[in-house]
């Protein structure tokens, strides 16, 4: 006995009625704003579908090929519908013969997409489509492709993926550490102060987008914040303590996974950017970020992508997304994503790949394996020069890194980092705690070469010098045990503006505050030391600065475990729409009166309502109402979590929520005699 053809839809929801839940579950797929709330019948559903922002979100992801090929239908169906096989002779006609099957495909997709709708041989736009489509121009043929310049081998760019991964992480600590000590202020406006930035720039011996980079992807990871006092600064979170004691492929994946949800293009900043400014957000970055990645994946191994050709497929993919700022986003994606470690001339390493195209839940731990194997072996030994200079052949490894950066500042980054001690060098050192002979030790024990001996006199010469010139706080103060030398530094006209006077043989007070009298001493050529008010000298906390590590609200492009939410909304779907057609007098039987469902346990309640939920089956419940009454009614149930049962009210006839608390009891419906 054959199967009884369906009657030809009447509208857009009998169309949506006839699919089976694999059709409905692909829509709801492919989109996704139709979920939100869950719809309570077909009607419901076909009017939410035909809703301007919605046909509007879902015309934004066709292609050049699917746009005409709609724009063809809503031109021959706004009197009647068209038939299929005359729909694609059309568009075909108006692209190339052998664009045919494409065009197929993609009324097929249309249809899907419930853009069209109709029989098996005749469909319609629906009416959004036929007001909004004109002026559609056919697409080029053949479509866009990807090109690229040359392949190399995949080992080659995970190793040149792995040393600038490590340059990222490096470059970002050496910041928050350096901020550690001295935070940089917080404007009124927010954001970072241009002269706080061109510091940093200098700090890191970069330019304006690497140091953006390094410092918008502190603040999305966590690792920055504002620290909300009276005057607030930007200052490592306790969360930075933890991310800098991880090891560096784990650093590497965590701030990977913020750049990917971070809808900034720092890549693109000038000396002139307000960087960490609110306004620099633009939620329509990471969507267009994750296509350029997408796209790439598409790509073979090792391709060296041009990136014009980058810009072409996109805008034949999605044409009404192009314009100026998809444009920045390719440029700076491809700039930021070499910097990060990401690719090499639109190359993806294995890492990136794995964080592109794994789920959510694994792809942080799966790309920190993969990066693992990229990232270069650590040095434990530098080469000391007698000029001062301390060369590293490469990554060094966390501690004689932190040790390194105590007593030497950075001149210049890449494969071998070059380090330049100098006199205010060791007077932090010194002024960190450590003395001239833990300085020696240290650098001893890390050279390969031996100390130097104009460095050894340097260290011991500055050390010998350090806190001979005391200052503290009065406004501030500065004390010396040598008169001659306080003599000198009041007489001393380079110090003219801290407003100096003496009070006594040995004091001196100045209207500066203590770390400006301190700077301008240092200036001067004198080796002041900080002074507590017990006199000893101020040890100075590497890690003073610390805020509370912020709650980001992630900005995902889709909503978690959506196949469980699909999977419920067409069980939703179907449920209302029985009770909207079903007959009144045919209700379910179920318990004779009021008060008539047995109460029953939570955990039998909540294995009844699974077994129901997973046999796809109505039940009575027994619910207690605010006032303490308890009624008893239909439910569909469509998924139970955090206390709550999601079903269908065949009372109210839509989509709500049950507390699990107020259930009294649940029992199975009984068919009536003769169903």
């Amino acid at each position: 006995m054959t199967k009884p053809q369906a009657a030809a839809p009447r509208s857009l929801a009998d169309a949506l009625r006839q699919r089976d839940d694999s059709g409905i579950a692909g829509l709801l797929t492919a989109r996704p704003d139709l979920l939100h709330p869950v719809p309570s019948d077909f009607t419901a559903l076909a009017t939410r579908a035909t809703s301007g922002p919605s046909v509007s979100r879902c015309l934004d992801a066709l292609t050049s090929l699917e746009l005409f090929v709609l724009s063809t239908a809503a031109h021959l169906s706004s009197d009647a519908a068209v038939d299929t096989s005359d729909l694609a002779d059309a568009a075909t006609a108006g692209i190339h013969p052998d664009a045919r099957s494409e065009v197929e495909a993609s009324i097929r997709r249309l249809i899907n997409l419930a853009l069209l709708w109709g029989s098996a041989s005749s469909v319609r736009a629906i009416h959004p489509v036929r007001e909004a489509m004109t002026g559609v121009n056919a697409p080029a043929w053949p479509p866009a492709q990807l090109t690229w310049s040359r392949v190399i081998s995949q080992a080659e760019v995970d190793e040149q993926a792995g040393g600038h991964a490590q340059a990222s992480i490096a470059r970002l600590r050496d910041l928050l550490e350096a901020w550690s000590a001295e935070p940089p202020g917080v404007l009124r406006s927010g954001g970072l102060a241009i002269r706080d930035f061109a510091s940093a720039i200098r700090m890191l011996s970069s330019d304006a987008p690497t140091a953006s980079l390094s410092i918008e992807l502190a603040h999305a990871a966590g690792l920055l914040a504002d620290d909300q006092e009276e005057r607030p600064v930007w200052t490592p979170t306790d969360a930075f303590d933890l991310w800098v004691d991880a090891a560096a492929p784990n650093q590497w994946a965590a701030l990977a996974v913020a750049w990917l949800s971070m809808p900034r293009l720092p890549g693109l900043a000038t000396d002139r950017t307000n960087v960490l400014a609110n306004e620099l957000d633009r939620k329509a970055v990471i969507g267009l970020r994750l296509g350029v990645l997408s796209l790439l994946t598409e790509a073979p191994a090792g391709a060296m992508i041009d990136p014009a050709s980058i810009s072409a497929v996109l805008n034949d993919r999605q044409p009404r997304r192009a314009g100026q700022l998809r444009e920045q986003v390719i440029a700076s994606t491809l700039a930021e994503g070499l910097l990060l470690g990401m690719m090499v001339g639109g190359a993806l390493s294995t890492a990136a790949r794995v964080l592109v195209t794994e789920t959510p839940k694994d792809r942080e731990s799966k790309a920190a394996a993969a990066m693992a194997d990229a990232m270069p072996a650590l040095v434990d030994h530098v080469l000391i020069q007698a000029d001062m200079t301390i060369i590293a052949p490469g990554p060094v490894a966390a501690g004689l890194g932190a040790a390194l950066r105590r007593v030497a500042d950075i001149e210049s980054r890449g494969h071998a980092t070059v380090y330049r001690i100098s006199e205010s060098s060791i007077q932090r050192a010194l002024e960190s705690g450590w003395d001239a002979a833990q300085i020696r030790g240290v650098l001893t024990e890390a050279s390969s070469t031996g100390l130097p001996q104009p460095l050894g006199y340097l260290i011991d010469d500055t050390a010998r010098r350090h806190g001979a010139v005391r200052v503290g706080t009065a406004s501030s103060y500065l004390r010396c045990d040598n008169e001659a030398t306080i003599s000198t530094i009041l007489a001393d006209r380079r110090l003219r503006t801290l407003d100096l006077a003496r009070i006594a043989d040995t004091v001196i007070v100045s209207q500066a505050p203590s770390g400006e009298l301190i700077s301008g001493l240092r200036a001067a050529g004198y080796a002041p030391a900080a002074e507590a008010p017990d006199g000893t000298v101020v040890v100075r906390n590497l890690r003073q600065h610390r805020a509370a590590s912020p709650r980001h609200r992630r900005i995902a492009a889709s909503r978690p475990d959506p196949a469980t939410l699909i999977t419920a909304a067409v069980k939703g779907l179907r449920a209302g729409d029985r009770a909207a057609h079903a007959p009144r007098q045919t209700t379910i039987a179920g318990p004779a009166g009021v008060s008539q469902v047995r109460a029953t346990t939570s955990t039998a309640i909540v294995a009844a309502i699974r077994t129901a939920i997973t046999e796809a089956t109505p039940v009575w419940i027994g619910y207690a109402d605010t006032d303490g009454t308890t009624t008893e009614q239909i439910i569909d149930p469509i998924r139970i979590s955090g206390g709550t049962v999601t079903a269908f009210d065949h009372r109210t006839e839509q989509v709500r929520g049950f507390m699990v608390a107020r259930i009294s009891g649940v029992a199975l419906l009984e068919s009536e005699s003769g169903s």
